[in-house]
């Protein structure tokens, strides 16, 4: 399964209109999805409504018809951190994706991260959680 976010186009007056410069679709209604990996059906979605819910509360009710089930989640960076992942885990829903480094990146392995040459990676295991940094051009 894949969680992302689109934008729905809107151009009339909304009270929770949203404006992202990184999308194609600059104004629109924001709309968090959970999606279904094989056929791209949506299977939850949910309106951005600036009610001011943590990131974490809205992963947990996109996600709430499939904890248990032993999926796998695919994320981008914006929703993923070191404690959602070990909340999700803890629910037998595995996930994987990139990471902010202020989202809790051990420390070891971003001072060991620094440290890489081109196309080298280090990762380091907490229980089931694996989290690794490789170098390309940047940190990864």
């Amino acid at each position: 399964m894949s969680l992302d976010e689109a934008m729905i186009s809107r151009q009339g007056r909304l009270k929770f209109r949203t404006y992202n410069p990184g999308k194609i679709t600059k104004y629109g209604v924001l709309a968090r999805m959970v999606c279904e990996a094989v056929w791209g059906y949506i299977c939850n979605m949910e309106i951005y409504s600036t009610e001011g819910t943590k990131l974490e509360d809205t992963v947990l009710s996109l996600l709430d018809r499939n904890l248990g089930q032993k999926h796998h989640i695919y994320q981008d960076s914006f929703y993923n951190s070191m404690r959602l992942v070990q909340t999700l885990l803890d629910r037998n829903v595995r996930v994987c994706g990139t990471m902010r480094a202020t989202r809790g990146i051990p420390h070891d392995l971003e001072g060991e991260g620094k440290r890489l040459n081109k196309e080298q990676s280090a990762f380091q295991r907490k229980d089931d959680i694996k989290a690794q940094v490789w170098k390309d051009k940047r940190l990864v």
